[in-house]
Order: C-alpha cells, then sequence, then structure tokens
C-alpha cells in the first residue's frame, strides 16, 4: 500500500512517496487544521504544545530540500499522569519541550520516528490517550508520526487506542513492522517487543526471516533499519548475551552486515547516546526523551538528515547546558 504526504488543507507537509506495511495502526498522518478545529480527530483535545500555534506557516521555497529530514524520538515513556517525573525528569514537559524544539528549526523535519517505550511502565490505554494528545499538535502542522514498540509498550492496547482509520495489514500477524522508502533511502522499523514489562527484546525468526525478503528486494536500495532493543556487546564464541538487549543479536547482524545496502542500525532502551561502527555498519544508540538512567547521559531527541552518500545526526539535549547539547555525528556510507 501507497500513502502520499501531500496534503493541501495542512500547515505543510513535503510531497514524499512512503511505501507502508504494518500489522495494525502505528502511522499517524498529517491531520488538516479543518479536522482538528472541526474535532473529526481530537475531539475534546487541547494543544498539547503551548505557544505552538496551528496557524497555517508562511510559504516556503519550492526547491527540492538537498537532503530529508527525520526526526528521531525513542523511549519517550509517557505516563497517564502528565505530572509524573522519574529520575528528576517529567517525561511529559521533556516530551513538549522536544516537539516545541522540532518545530521551531528553521526547516522541519518531513517525519518523525518514534522509537518504542512509547508508554511509561506496562503500555496502558491511557498512556496511549496521552501520547495521542501529545503527537496531535505535530500532525496538525503536516508531520505524520510513525511509532514502533519497546518492552513496555503493549501490542494489544497499542492497537486498541490508535485511531482504526490509520490502521494498514501485513503478513506478520503479532508483529508490527514499518517500511518507509524515501528517495535518499529505505528506512525498516522492526517490533523487538517480546514482553510486556519484561526487559530483554527479540525479533524472532520469522521477523528476520521477512527482513531478509525484505532487504534482498532492496539491493539497489539505501536501507536503515530501526529497532528499539540495543544489540548485544558480547558476541565472543561460548559467551551468552547480554540479558537486557536482543537475544536473537547475532541473526540480525548476520543478516544485516553482509548486505552492505543496509548503511546504518538505530536503536534504543538503554537511554544513552552512542555511536559505533561494525564492520562498516553504523550503530547508533539514541537518547531516551523522557529520563535517563545515569545522571550524566543526555535526554532529548536527534534530527537526522540523510542524503545519498551519509546521514548526519544533530542531539538535541532537553538540558541545553549538557556538554553533549548539539553533538553531532557525520556517518559516511560504506560502499
Amino acid at each position: 500500500m501507497y500513502f502520499r504526504i501531500n496534503d493541501n488543507d495542512a500547515c505543510t507537509a513535503p510531497a514524499l512517496i512512503v511505501a507502508i506495511y504494518t500489522t495494525m495502526p502505528i502511522t499517524l498522518g498529517p491531520i488538516t487544521r479543518r479536522q482538528f478545529l472541526s474535532g473529526s480527530v481530537a475531539a475534546g483535545t487541547a494543544l498539547a504544545l503551548q505557544g505552538v500555534s496551528c496557524s497555517e506557516p508562511k510559504p516556503q521555497a519550492a526547491a527540492a530540500p538537498p537532503a530529508l529530514g527525520i526526526a528521531l524520538f525513542s523511549d519517550i515513556h509517557i505516563n497517564a499522569d502528565p505530572t509524573t517525573i522519574v529520575n528528576k525528569c517529567n517525561m511529559f514537559d521533556h516530551f513538549k519541550q522536544s516537539a516545541s524544539e522540532m518545530l521551531a528549526l528553521p526547516k522541519r523535519p518531513a517525519v518523525l520516528l518514534i522509537n518504542g517505550d512509547c508508554a511509561h511502565t506496562s503500555g496502558e490505554i491511557a498512556e496511549y490517550h496521552r501520547v495521542l494528545e501529545l503527537v496531535t499538535p505535530l500532525r496538525v502542522m503536516g508531520i505524520p508520526v510513525h511509532m514502533g514498540l519497546g518492552n513496555h509498550d503493549s501490542r494489544a492496547n497499542f492497537w486498541s487506542a490508535l485511531p482504526k482509520d490509520d490502521r494498514r495489514v501485513n503478513s506478520l500477524d503479532d508483529r508490527q513492522v514499518l517500511v518507509l522508502e524515501f528517495p535518499q533511502a529505505d528506512w525498516i522499523m522492526l517490533d523487538s517487543l517480546q514482553k510486556t514489562s519484561t526487559t530483554p527484546g527479540e525479533l524472532g525468526a520469522t521477523q528476520i526471516a521477512w527482513l531478509t525478503r525484505e532487504l534482498d528486494e532492496r539491493k539497489d536500495r539505501r536501507v536503515i533499519v530501526m529497532v528499539h532493543h540495543q544489540p548485544s556487546e558480547t558476541l565472543k564464541p561460548g559467551e551468552p548475551v547480554m540479558p537486557d538487549g536482543l537475544t536473537d543479536t547475532q541473526a540480525l547482524l548476520d543478516t544485516l552486515i553482509p548486505r552492505r545496502q543496509v548503511k546504518a542500525l538505530l536503536y534504543g532502551h538503554t537511554h544513552t547516546w552512542r555511536v559505533k561502527n561494525r564492520q562498516g555498519l553504523h550503530c547508533v544508540n539514541l537518547p531516551a526523551v523522557a529520563y535517563p538512567f545515569i545522571a550524566t547521559e543526555p535526554t532529548g531527541w536527534v534530527a537526522a538528515h540523510v542524503t545519498d552518500n551519509a546521514m548526519s545526526l544533530k542531539l538535541y539535549c532537553t538540558d541545553h547546558a549538557h556538554p553533549k547539547h548539539l553533538d553531532q555525528q557525520e556517518l559516511k556510507w560504506r560502499a
């Protein structure tokens, strides 16, 4: 199924062709200002971003941008109670700040990807209602939102909470996967949720087989893969995998590393900001929007700009005094 992100009645949205494959609703397209004000999409929901206007922005130049802009949020951990604080951080406020900063950029990202742990602890329906409240202003501003699942999410509740008219169907009945096709690269979002509120994650043989087929059909494309759980660091023969990451890390890497059309693997889960390289494959650990596990780690979001040859990443910390605020990484694609 193909979905064109282009709505003349929305505030603004780049005309992009994306192919979408999912099992149930994880894709939230732009909302027109008329729809929002009429209450057909968000009846009774106030704008969550204070100070953000729904008025249409000034027209921008029609020239095609040299790079694709994507906003990357991970581990947002939204609680049903917006006053909830964890490790001295209010997750609701952190999301609002990150979203406001994203909208304030001179050139807004074309799309927002949320890489799992959308809910705070156990994926309650009320938590997803809060998530919808937070992303609605972004959709009104013409930014589509795509969400993956983490170990604190519940598939059943997530599917129940999201609007029925945003559903897509796919052959993986018990998993959520998403393929976005852009001119610069294809993005594949995987589903590593093994069991709600249980730390490790797993893709499973069926999903890895699906991924292998998708990649082999894209030999002439650049591909970026995103998953919630981090790959294990203990991959020496005879050593067990780390208990808090992907239990089938080796199967994933055996699929990605030999296929050189795969340029990068992005993940979250650890609430840290790290960039490394495995045999030419860029591995990016996205920070949490919500809160850090270790006080010295940054929270915030990442702006990605993708070209035919590379991807640049820029970290926006919620604490602008953090030494990593505005940290930039330039990732050149392997041949």
